[in-house]
């Protein structure tokens, strides 16, 4: 038996015929219809699908645009040009303030600034050319003989600039142990410091000058107030004898080092903290977590800390004559010394001397005009007005050991 499908036919009005995209009207099979009504569902996917494809390929290639476009855009931007400082800790806070000037009056320059202990950041410097790479341009020491002592010997500078003084004291935090006593005058600082139950901190003195001049200052308290006592018209204080030894014990290349516990102490101990830079010590004093702290007046000021005054005669700030003797300070203060680490193996020693700040521009400087400019600005009267407010008294005149190699700018504001 056969069979034969059958295949109703289906008439389609005009406008049915239009609608579904067939023209005239027309009679056609079911089966027909439905299958031309899917080949319409079919095309109008097909032309969907297309327009979703084009629309994809438009964005991308805006995406592909813009990452082609943006670059040069910014390339045809003017590039700042780079001025690179190295400087003390403990000028940071001026030369921040000096930096925000120097942009405003230079909107193309971008002043890079980079803080830590001089003789690190001098060594640094020292390292970065040796290993052919670019400079910074400028160095600002905490102790201007630094830059003869480190940087003249391989022909990296030729003058320097001292411009700035400093001088020691004693920071501590609220509410220190003993601190109330020394404010009130009834013990001294050195006899808290050796016989109290507290914390002391300093810098590491083969990074940073103030790491140095602490060692110096206690040798000198011990010979002011003890050794040389009556050279002063003093009384000999017990609590200043062997006063080194007991803040800063160790060997001569551990002192100040490493830090630890004073042993000598009547009856309690106290602790000595090093940490590589002055300004290091600062969040240990606010925290609470040290006691007191040797740092440079204007770290103190500027930070807002509590500190004390050291006497003139220990505290490496003053020239001329100690009163009531025919003793100069600077004679008083190299009686001080310190060997500190020049190279891994090699130390050199420093004598005690006033704090004096020394600048410098390196002699392949890559940027040498804005360099020039730059020392210029901080040797103007709006330049000394910022370490002024600062607690970092200028020297005048300032001094320059090779006023003949001085660039012309620098001549003319000196």
């Amino acid at each position: 038996m056969f069979f034969r499908k059958k295949c109703s036919t289906v008439t389609l009005t005009l406008s049915e015929a239009k609608g579904r995209g067939l023209g005239d009207s027309s009679p056609v099979a079911q089966n027909d219809v439905i299958e031309i009504e899917g080949c319409l569902v079919e095309s109008r996917i097909a032309r969907l699908t297309t327009s979703l494809r084009a629309k994809r390929s438009n964005l991308i290639a805006g995406v592909i645009f813009l990452f082609l476009v943006i670059p040069l855009i910014a390339g045809c931007a003017p590039q700042k040009e780079r001025l690179t400082i190295y400087h003390a800790g403990s000028l940071a806070v001026p030369f921040s303030e000096l930096k925000a000037e120097f942009e405003s009056i230079h909107p193309n320059v971008e002043v890079l600034c980079e803080s830590g202990g001089s003789a690190k950041i001098i060594n640094k410097a020292i390292v970065v050319v040796q290993a052919g790479e670019a400079p910074p341009d400028i160095i600002a020491s905490a102790d201007y003989k630094l830059i003869p002592d480190r940087l003249y010997e391989g022909g990296y500078a030729e003058w320097y600039i001292a411009f700035a003084r400093n001088s020691m004291v004693l920071c501590y935090r609220d509410n220190a142990a003993g601190s109330d006593e020394i404010l009130n005058r009834t013990r001294t600082w050195y006899d808290v410091l050796r016989n109290a139950p507290v914390s002391y901190g300093h810098s590491n003195p083969d990074d940073d000058p103030c790491g140095y001049r602490t060692p110096m200052v206690i040798q000198l308290a011990q010979k002011y107030y003890y050794d040389n006592a009556t050279e002063f018209g003093l009384t000999p204080d017990p609590n200043a004898d062997g006063l080194y030894d007991a803040l800063i014990p160790g060997s001569e290349h551990d002192r100040g080092r490493v830090g630890g516990f004073n042993n000598t102490a009547r009856p309690g101990g106290s602790e000595e903290v090093v940490r590589s830079k002055s300004v290091d010590l600062i969040a240990s004093l606010q925290s609470g977590d040290l006691d007191y702290a040797f740092e440079y007046r204007s770290v103190a000021v500027q930070h807002g800390l509590n500190f004390i005054e050291l006497d003139d005669a220990i505290n490496l700030c003053q020239q001329g004559e100690i009163s009531g003797t025919n003793i100069t300070y600077e004679e008083f203060y190299k009686e001080a010394s310190v060997q500190i680490m020049k190279e891994p193996g090699a130390y050199m020693t420093k004598s005690g001397k006033a704090i004096v700040y020394g600048i410098t521009i390196l002699k392949n400087a890559e940027n040498k005009d804005l360099a020039v400019e730059f020392v210029a600005f901080l040797l103007s009267e709006q330049g000394q007005d910022v370490m002024e407010s600062n607690g970092q008294p200028f020297i005048q005149p300032v001094i320059c050991d090779h006023p003949e190699n001085l660039p012309v700018p620098i001549k003319e504001v000196l």
